[in-house]
C-alpha cells in the first residue's frame, strides 16, 4: 500500500479563515461577487482577472500574524506567504504580498509550463489553473534575499484543490500552477492589510472512488498520480503490470497474465483458481491504472 504523503505550506490554515481586510476596487470579472466565495453560481470564465472582495471572517485564524512592513527596500510587490485551507463547499489558496498587490490573472489551461524553461509543471488532478502575478517576485533584487522561502509545492489534497506549485519567477512575472480534482468554478478576489490574492474553488462531486486494491480512495490516487508524474513507479500506468503486482501479492507466484479485453485480464497458475481482474484509469488525463473488480473461476 503506497504511503500517502501530504505537504503543507508556510502556514497551512486550520480552517478557511483570513484576517479581516479591506476590499480592493473590482476589476473585470463577468460575475458578481457572491456573499460567500463558495456560493458563486455563474460559470467561471477561462481567463479570470482580479475579482471583488473576498468575504472576510469575523475571527482570525491561527496562522502567522499580519505584517505590513516592507520586506524589500526596492519598490515592487514581493510574495511573503502562500497558504491553503478549506471549508464546507470550497477550498482556498491565499497569496500574500508586501509592497503592494500585483495584477493577477488566472487562466484554465491544458498544461502549465515553467517560466522560462518551458517544461511542463507536474500537477495532481485533471484540471489545471495557471496563475500569473505581473510586477511581482519572491526575491528582493538588491540583496537577492528570498521574500518567500517556499516550499515550492503544496499538496493539501483537498476535495478540489490538490496541488499548488511554483511555476516561475522571471522578469517581473511570478507564476504558479494549480492542480484541481475536476473542472469546476473558481473565484479570484483580494484583501488588504496585508495585501492578499485569494482564489476559491468550489467542490465538484467525483463520486465513489472505483479502485478496490492498493489505491482505494481519491486522496490516495492523487498522491500516487503526482508521484507518478514525477517519474516514480512508472509501471502504475501499465494495466498488465498492475495486474501482475496484484497477482504476486495474492500468492500467484508463477502466474500467467492474459489480456482478454482492453480493461480485463485473466490470471492463471497451475493448481490455483483462475482470477479475472478488471480495471480502469479513473481520470481523463494520464495517470495510474486501478483495479475495480476481481472474480474467480475454476482451478487451472
Amino acid at each position: 500500500m503506497p504511503v500517502f504523503m501530504r505537504c503543507t505550506g508556510l502556514a497551512v490554515m486550520a480552517g478557511l479563515i483570513l484576517l479581516t481586510g479591506c476590499a480592493s476596487s473590482p476589476s473585470s470579472s463577468p460575475s458578481s461577487s457572491p456573499s460567500s466565495p463558495g456560493a458563486a453560481k455563474s460559470p467561471t470564465p477561462s481567463n479570470s482577472s482580479t475579482a471583488p472582495q473576498a468575504t472576510a471572517p469575523s475571527s482570525p485564524s491561527g496562522g502567522q500574524p499580519e505584517d505590513t512592513s516592507r520586506v524589500c527596500a526596492q519598490a515592487g510587490s514581493y510574495l511573503t506567504a502562500v497558504r491553503t485551507g478549506q471549508q464546507n463547499g470550497y477550498d482556498r489558496v491565499v497569496f500574500q504580498f508586501s509592497g503592494g498587490r500585483p495584477v493577477v490573472t488566472a487562466s484554465r489551461v491544458a498544461t502549465v509550463y515553467a517560466d522560462p524553461k518551458g517544461t511542463p509543471v507536474p500537477l495532481a488532478g485533471q484540471s489545471y489553473l495557471h496563475v500569473v502575478f505581473r510586477g511581482a517576485s519572491g526575491v528582493c533584487p538588491p540583496s537577492a534575499q528570498r521574500t518567500w522561502t517556499g516550499p515550492s509545492v503544496l499538496s493539501p489534497y483537498y476535495p478540489q484543490l490538490l496541488t499548488v506549485s511554483a511555476a516561475g519567477d522571471f522578469e517581473g512575472y511570478l507564476s504558479f500552477g494549480i492542480g484541481l480534482a475536476a473542472r469546476g468554478s473558481y473565484h479570484v478576489s483580494t484583501l488588504t492589510s496585508p495585501d492578499r490574492v485569494v482564489i476559491d474553488f468550489s467542490h465538484v462531486a467525483l463520486g465513489k472512488f472505483p479502485g478496490i486494491w492498493d489505491i482505494t480512495s481519491w486522496s490516495q490516487y492523487w498522491a500516487m498520480q503526482y508521484s507518478w508524474l514525477n517519474g516514480h513507479q512508472p509501471w502504475l500506468s501499465s494495466p498488465p503490470m498492475v495486474v501482475q503486482a496484484w497477482a504476486s501479492s495474492h500468492g500467484y507466484t508463477h502466474a500467467a497474465v492474459h489480456q482478454v479485453t482492453a480493461s480485463t485480464f485473466t490470471v492463471t497458475q497451475p493448481g490455483r483458481i483462475t482470477a479475472t481482474v478488471t480495471g480502469t484509469r479513473p481520470v481523463s488525463v494520464p495517470g495510474p491504472w486501478v483495479i475495480t473488480r476481481i472474480s474467480y473461476g475454476t482451478a487451472a
